[in-house]
């Protein structure tokens, strides 16, 4: 019998990134068999303005990276949409009886299409940028300092340029 003995990098995240999916499994079940059907949070509005104020954020930060044509837009973007997915699925699952019309109205009219419109943006914005970059560019730069094109490295006016791709249009 072969053993498997992690020999590169890659090796051992593979290993170390289905470790903590098992382990997360593992937690899930303890967890679904612990806690309470019902708990009190004292700081519930905190959770909620705290979430609220990191998807401002984000949207923010990706219009900055949007506005300066930098690689970071794909990180923003990417954030943003996981977090308004997390507030969409924290909306729905924690309303009350009352409330979960307006939850499922929120989640399905402003949070869901939001990450969908960001990871769009996101996808636009890897394509662009590996289009206009070497892999030998990328891996040299630091991600704050990559443009999403070639043209803004090369031009005064940063706002010249399409964040779309030529052949997209």
């Amino acid at each position: 019998m072969a053993r498997l003995v992690p020999r590169s990098r890659r090796d051992r995240l593979l290993v170390a990134l289905l470790m903590g999916g098992v382990g997360e499994i593992g937690w899930c079940i303890y967890l679904g068999l612990v806690l309470p059907p019902h708990y009190v949070a004292h700081h519930w509005a905190l959770a909620w303005i705290g979430l609220d104020i990191a998807e401002v954020s984000m949207l923010f930060a990706s219009a900055w990276a949007a506005w300066r044509q930098r690689a970071l837009l794909i990180l923003f973007t990417i954030v943003g949409a996981t977090l308004f997915l997390l507030d969409a699925w924290f909306d729905v699952t924690t309303a009350n009886h009352g409330d979960l019309s307006q939850s499922l109205v929120l989640a399905l009219f402003l949070e869901v299409p939001s990450a969908v419109a960001l990871l769009w943006v996101a996808r636009r914005a890897v394509i662009r940028l590996f289009l206009t970059h070497s892999v030998d560019h990328l891996s040299t730069v630091p991600m704050y300092k990559v443009a999403l094109t070639r043209e803004v490295l090369n031009t005064t006016s940063v706002r010249e340029v399409p964040l779309a791709p030529e052949a997209d249009r």
